[in-house]
């Protein structure tokens, strides 16, 4: 792929029953701070077929991050070297995955590559990484969040996780016939009351027509713009299938237009082969529309297609995307997929 300072895309081996599952807590401590779902998201896990490992500091939950950031490194390392260990799972998110970046070993980790799985701020780590490790991550389910899911985890996101995990052919991405984003303070437990409310899926939205192919790369807008942009961890987009999302904050669509600016100033836009945007989280029907309008205006100029309202985000259920894996976006015909296994044979 025609990356700048990215070489061959390290595909990691395919996930087999009796494989083990490292936790870890590269951003905040959700794990040490919200067991009940943690232990929902290790009983999914487990059955998987899977075993799982959590880490030695991946239970500490000090402030706004896990642990000090040598002890979030550590067990970043101690995982990958692991031979028992075929997927490194995040926790959570965050907003301090970036202390990390100075104190990685990127050889160690294309030395010995692995299914690195979360989403949110574990951008930052993806897109690290790819550049410096060659190693594509999954943009997907964590721990706490759509695995730890009370009753069960969305059909969906389970669906597009054994399938980029333990599958041996392509992905095929369908749009989510039910959805939500609805919030249920785990502090108090009110996750564990109910399940939270579903709304009927409605469909992708056609925002430019066109087809495309390239290669995935994207994450969380805000972590792109504030913690990426202009660091020694950019990714360059060139023949990419630019997918993007915005958090649980809900950033306004005055916020997006300023964010996507900057993305297309940086012409990302005119590099990338295709956009995909992922339905937004807390927003209502006039936002949404605002940020469609934004989404446009900001890539008129490159013409480039745009496919909207995809689950590849902060509601559920969440697809999981193989970073840097070969894809096709065809926005008259609804189709996004990947053209090749998520993971190799061993």
């Amino acid at each position: 792929m025609s990356t700048a300072g990215v070489g061959r895309r390290l595909v990691p081996p395919r996930v087999q029953a009796g494989d083990s599952v490292a936790i870890v807590s590269p951003g905040f401590g959700a794990v040490g701070r919200w067991p009940h779902r943690a232990e929902r998201g290790i009983a999914y896990l487990e059955g998987l077929g899977l075993r799982v490992k959590v880490m030695e500091n991946a239970l500490r939950s000090e402030g706004w991050a896990s642990a000090p950031p040598e002890a979030r490194v550590a067990d970043l390392h101690a995982a990958f070297l692991d031979d028992e260990v075929a997927v490194v799972l995040a926790g959570i998110g965050g907003n301090h995955a970036n202390q990390l970046l100075p104190l990685l070993d990127f050889d160690l980790i294309a030395a010995h590559p692995k299914v690195f799985q979360g989403f949110s701020d574990m951008t930052v780590l993806h897109w690290a990484f790819l550049r410096h490790a060659g190693l594509g991550g999954f943009y997907g389910p964590m721990l706490c969040t759509a695995l730890g899911e009370f009753p069960a985890i969305h059909p969906e996101s389970d669906r597009s996780l054994r399938a980029a995990w333990f599958g041996a052919e392509p992905l095929r991405y369908e749009p989510a016939a039910a959805w939500t984003d609805e919030f249920l303070d785990w502090e108090q437990k009110l996750d564990l009351t109910r399940a939270r409310e579903l709304h009927p899926g409605e469909g992708w939205v056609a925002l430019r027509g066109g087809r495309a192919e390239g290669w995935l790369l994207g994450g969380c807008l805000e972590t792109i713009c504030w913690h990426l942009k202009g660091s020694a961890s950019w990714v360059e987009p060139d023949g990419a299938i630019l997918f993007l999302e915005t958090s649980e904050e809900a950033p306004s669509p005055a916020e997006v237009d300023a964010y996507l600016t900057d993305l297309e100033q940086l012409g990302v836009f005119d590099r990338a082969a295709a956009f995909v945007v992922a339905r937004a989280c807390g927003y209502d029907t006039e936002q949404t529309k605002q940020l469609y309008e934004v989404v446009v205006a900001r890539t008129e100029a490159s013409r480039i297609p745009v496919l909207a309202n995809v689950d590849i985000g902060h509601t559920d259920p969440i697809l999981t995307l193989p970073i840097g894996s070969r894809a096709l976006v065809d926005v008259d015909a609804r189709r996004f997929e990947t053209l090749e296994p998520a993971t190799a044979d061993a």
